[in-house]
């Protein structure tokens, strides 16, 4: 049978293997780092002569570092506004360079650059726009356009109008006139479609048998109605109801270098013949006979002998003037060329209407005279 281990006696104190905690503290930092300076008196009395020598030089850095601080605050009383204004000045360089380069950092972060996370871009929706109704226009008829007349229709369209008048005077109570003897050949224009023919007075002054050439060539006998000779009118008229009459223009609007064309019948041998000039001078006066005619309009259209009474239209086919008067060749200026002169239509149509209305018994004027 085992017998019991007598207990352990509790060591005293006193007893040299009993270690307190600071023992065991100092024999680990022992083992690590060797023995330590406080228990080596020769090293703690060397470590203490090295404190006393640095006290001097801490003292002496000190007394730098209140010198320095006396300096500055001396600086500070005297220049205190310019310390302020480099310091304020330095603060605000600053803040703009750091806003400067804070906001070009963040634009290039924020900007057209590739996102760090992912270089694919995160597509977005695009909202699709409601449908909208499609209103049809409704189609309109084109009007048809209508074609501008050439020239040459607008003449076309004036020549029926025009006609020759012949007046074969009598030579004797007696003896009956030869075919040429006494014959003065003229032109006219129909100026009412019932037969009523405008022409010049010399044409028609002392008038024998009066005839009318019509431009389809029939002939029909003309009797005549009136005359002025202080302004060299005068109106004829024959029995044909279907004439197409001419239609007025303004002559009030006729200007120097306006293109004009004369219609007449030259020599009384070429009916119908077309000359073309332009507007030479307006407000001219020329003596014929006795009378002295004012107001008339000079034109460069070749007139010749026959041309008397045909009309003189402008672009537009509508009739300015009645041809009257040519100048060959002056006693005192000599000879002329391309001189001629008509009356305006306005001038005549306040001679011819009225000659009209009082023949027919009417107290307005014809249709006519409106157009």
């Amino acid at each position: 049978m085992n017998q019991p281990t007598p207990p352990t006696e509790n060591p005293s104190p006193t007893d040299p293997l009993v270690k307190t905690p600071i023992d065991i503290a100092r024999a680990r930092f022992a083992s690590t780092y060797g023995e330590s300076v406080v228990n080596d008196p020769a090293q703690v009395s060397t470590l203490a002569g090295q404190a006393a020598d640095d006290k001097p030089r801490k003292r002496r850095r000190y007394a730098a570092d209140r010198e320095f601080s006396a300096k500055l605050l001396a600086l500070t009383g005297s220049n205190g506004c310019l310390l302020a204004g480099i310091l304020t000045a330095a603060f605000v360089a600053g803040g703009i360079m750091g806003g400067v380069v804070g906001g070009t950092m963040l634009i290039w972060f924020t900007g057209d650059k590739p996102a760090l996370v992912s270089s694919t871009p995160t597509p977005v929706p695009t909202p699709t726009p409601a449908p909208v109704k499609q209103i049809e226009p409704t189609p309109t008829s084109a009007l048809p356009s209508l074609p501008t007349p050439s020239t040459e229709d607008i003449i076309a369209s004036v020549i029926p109008s025009v006609v020759t008048v012949i007046n074969q005077q009598h030579t004797g109570v007696f003896a009956a006139p030869l075919p040429d003897e006494g014959r003065v050949v003229g032109s006219g224009v129909v100026i009412d479609s019932r037969g009523y023919i405008a022409t010049n007075n010399h044409v028609v002054d002392s008038p024998g048998e009066l005839s009318i050439l019509l431009a389809d060539g029939r002939a029909q006998p003309a009797e005549l109605i009136a005359a002025n000779p202080a302004e060299d009118l005068a109106i004829v008229k024959i029995n044909v109801t279907d004439l197409k009459p001419i239609e007025w223009g303004d002559s009030g609007k006729v200007r120097p270098g306006q293109i004009v064309y004369a219609i007449g019948s030259p020599l009384g041998d070429f009916p119908n013949s077309v000359s073309f000039g332009i507007v030479s001078g307006l407000n001219r006066a020329l003596e014929i006979d006795t009378f002295v005619i004012d107001g008339l309009i000079q034109t460069d259209a070749a007139i010749n002998r026959g041309s008397s009474g045909g009309p003189l239209i402008n672009l537009d086919g509508k009739v300015v003037g009645i041809n009257t008067f040519i100048i060959r060749e002056s006693e005192e200026r000599g000879i002329a060329e391309g001189i001629a002169f008509s009356i305006p239509a306005e001038k005549a149509k306040n001679l011819l209407i009225p000659w009209i209305a009082a023949h027919t018994g009417e107290s307005v004027p014809i249709p006519a005279a409106d157009q």
